[in-house]
């Protein structure tokens, strides 16, 4: 039962970009019922520790942590223009690895050695035009050996610095779409002992030095393998209120194991409120239960408890949930406080309702944790005793 424990907690988890909340170190549920991203609601998306920041035409490395490699395998480096994916939503590949990832192993990597021991870091680079606004970034993992399944993680990606006003769809309508397998596995399956070779790659691929490559096998595969193109439609990015300009901070060295930049991005920053630093490294995880974006649990971030909104928004204020799914707002980006114990996030024009995190409030389009009045003991010895008499 310990062997199987320490295996389950070696699992791995991609380290950067920085992903929503605290990621799950386990396969997608082999149903696909928290495909995409192990979202189970739309408030999964509201757990953004740190922001990632990135520059259009930026090369960084994509780190991993843990041990459990199972063999090493394929993987996927993917973007869409949502914010909060759904299973509808079409993602787009940036880089390919056919072998080798997220290591070069016959199983797995010794565990007690140092973070990010033994894994490789894979270079992808954003298009030199991509449109700035806030993205998300995602990584998904086939592994050799091992039961048949599918590992995703999801990160936010904030974009600045593109050259040119080229349209989204132009310029990522031209990549391939997502791979997608083992959901459920008994419907279209990778082959153990095969590094999974996708059918359409990308011009951005790369073989591991001793990948064995293979495909798939089911009578659901021509289905199930182009669940990554969702609908069909990408939409438009969110605009960040303020997306890194050219030379706007330095990454991590590449020593660090967490970012390597061919431009000048900026690196992860923490989402917090306005008043805090920006982080050089990548934020600690949220281990307090999700939170919208900037309440992060993380001790020390900033001084204050009130998290500032994104940018005023002329909703920003307590509104009436709509009839329907969506709540009008105005300005993309901006908190948009619905009720007592709802907010949302302004996308397009319409806020979805989300829950607040248990000890928070919306007010004005700020989020707070709420304040919990204390009584000295002395005080409530004297009430309690006072009610005695």
């Amino acid at each position: 039962i310990l062997a199987l424990a320490a295996s389950a907690s070696a699992h791995m988890t991609m380290q950067y970009p920085v992903p929503f909340g605290t990621p799950d170190k386990s396969p997608l549920d082999a149903q696909g019922s928290n495909f995409p991203c192990q979202a189970t609601s739309s408030s999964f998306y509201s757990a953004v520790t740190t922001m990632n920041d990135w520059n259009a035409g930026d090369t960084k490395n994509v780190s991993f942590l843990g041990t459990a490699v199972h063999g090493g395998g394929s993987c996927q480096f993917s973007i869409t223009t949502d914010t909060a994916p759904t299973k509808d939503t079409q993602w787009k590949v940036l880089h390919s690895a056919e072998g080798g990832c997220p290591a070069t192993a016959a199983g797995n990597l010794p565990e007690g050695g140092a973070a990010g021991a033994g894994l490789s870091q894979f270079p992808v680079t954003l298009p030199k035009d991509l449109p700035s606004g806030t993205y998300t970034f995602a990584w998904t993992w086939f592994n050799k050996i091992g039961n048949r399944e599918i590992y995703m993680n999801c990160a936010p990606l904030k974009v600045g610095g593109a050259t040119g006003s080229a349209d989204v769809s132009s310029v990522l309508g031209k990549l391939p779409d997502m791979f997608v397998a083992n959901l459920p596995p008994e419907q279209c399956t990778t082959v153990e002992g095969s590094d999974v070779e996708f059918p359409d790659p990308g011009d951005s691929v790369e073989k591991g030095p001793s990948a064995t490559l293979g495909s798939v096998t089911g009578a659901g595969c021509a289905t199930q393998t182009k669940m990554g193109a969702g609908a069909g439609k990408l939409g438009s990015p969110s605009q960040a209120t303020d997306a890194p300009s050219s030379g706007s901070g330095s990454a991590p060295s590449s020593g660090s194991g967490d970012a390597t930049s061919s431009g000048s991005g900026g690196a992860a920053t923490s989402v917090v409120a306005s008043s805090a630093p920006a982080a050089t490294t990548p934020a600690p995880s949220n281990t307090g239960g999700v939170f919208a974006p900037g309440a992060s649990s993380a001790a020390g971030t900033a001084p204050s408890n009130t998290v500032a909104a994104p940018a005023p928004s002329a909703t920003g204020g307590n509104s009436t949930p709509s009839s329907g799914d969506c709540t009008a707002c105005s300005t993309d980006g901006a908190v948009v406080c619905i009720g007592a114990s709802q907010f949302g996030l302004c996308n397009k024009g319409c806020a979805v309702a989300q829950d607040l995190a248990t000890g928070t409030t919306c007010s004005n389009g700020v989020i707070a944790r709420r304040s919990v009045r204390r009584f000295p003991r002395a005080a409530l010895h004297r009430r309690h005793g006072s009610a005695h008499i």
